[in-house]
């Protein structure tokens, strides 16, 4: 079957070939139009003459030409992560509204992939990057801004300049979380974290040792920092509870929810039970703890709000409509008392 051109398109429309191409490689304004300097109808019926003939814009062709993809790239550390997942359908969402196509990749912490991952998306000529930075990303991501790929990180922050930022205030959701418990009387309160050294950990146990210090509680400060990986990471949460336990620790906070769902299979190796044996305060949203009662607390991020402040965020940048001002966005967490099961939740304050 002969392939499909463009001249055919405009010759079925009436049109001119330019008029066509204007049609074709338009995007989608936020009124749901398409932005290009053609009426409406005709605009309509080429669209409509295209999907008959089964037209297929050549996208390389066209990005070569115009310099423009009309196409992001997401890179988290894993899209299979629910917390990622759902950032990554919002953004996807949003950004079709707006006419992007988007690539997502996952960096698996690791710096080497991260890097080859972005050299591959500059090669596809994507207009810009929204990342969340495994350790060791700066080199990479400091290049695709000196090529001018505008770069926002969300989750966790790296240093270096000409970066967007939507970041949220992880100190400040170790503290919630931290004087939560304190509030409810405990002193030994302990934390779980990765040794990963992303900001959106080191921050949360910041604001863990910060609200403990500030409680007179200093000298209970205990963080365990165990690895990313899966099956050590699980004997060794299994391990750390057995010697709680000895060493009469109270409760625990747990800044992912992969770190509460080891959490809970020790507690269910050892015997032990929430809340007689301890309490815990974990993050972001989960069945699980919804089911328990009572409700474990949870710290909640603004999901929607990452992805969509993050890809306006990159769209100005692409457009070069942002100021220094616009280019660090910080949101907060709350802290959720309740469950979805049978009762609306209720947000915790301080």
């Amino acid at each position: 079957m002969k392939k499909v051109t463009i001249r055919d398109v405009a010759r079925e429309a009436g049109v001119s070939v330019t008029l066509v191409s204007f049609v074709m490689n338009a995007k989608m304004g936020k009124d749901g139009r398409l932005d290009c300097p053609v009426n409406p109808g005709t605009a309509a019926r080429v669209l409509e003459v295209a999907k008959r003939l089964g037209y297929r814009r050549n996208n390389a062709a066209a990005s070569l030409r115009s310099g423009k993809s009309h196409s992001i790239a997401v890179i988290v550390s894993d899209i299979a992560n629910p917390f990622f997942a759902e950032i990554c359908r919002n953004l996807e969402n949003i950004a079709y509204k707006a006419g992007y196509t988007v690539i997502f990749a996952s960096s698996e912490e690791n710096p080497t992939k991260l890097e080859h991952l972005v050299d591959t998306m500059v090669g596809f000529n994507v207009e810009g990057l929204i990342v969340a930075p495994c350790l060791g990303a700066e080199g990479a991501l400091s290049r695709a801004i000196n090529v001018g790929i505008p770069t926002v990180l969300i989750d966790r922050d790296i240093p270096g300049e000409g970066f967007g930022r939507v970041l949220v205030d992880n100190v400040d959701a170790g503290i919630m979380a931290t004087k939560y418990l304190i509030h409810q009387g405990f002193g030994k309160i302990e934390m779980i974290s990765y040794k990963l050294g992303v900001t959106s950990l080191t921050d949360r146990e910041l604001g863990y040792s910060k609200a403990m210090e500030e409680a007179g509680l200093k000298d209970d400060v205990m963080i365990h920092r165990i690895d990313y990986e899966t099956e050590a990471a699980r004997k060794c949460t299994i391990e750390i509870f057995r010697d709680a336990a000895k060493r009469g620790s109270e409760a625990f906070i747990l800044p992912t929810k992969k770190l509460a769902m080891y959490s809970f299979n020790a507690l269910n190796v050892l015997g032990f039970n929430l809340p007689k044996d301890f309490s815990f305060v974990c993050f972001d949203e989960s069945d699980i703890y919804d089911l328990k009662k009572p409700v474990i607390p949870h710290v909640v991020q603004p999901l929607e709000e990452i992805g969509e402040k993050s890809f306006n965020l990159l769209q100005k940048l692409i457009e070069e409509q942002a100021s220094q001002e616009d280019k660090v966005v910080s949101l907060k967490a709350k802290l959720v008392l309740g469950g979805h099961f049978g009762a609306e939740p209720i947000e915790a304050s301080f």
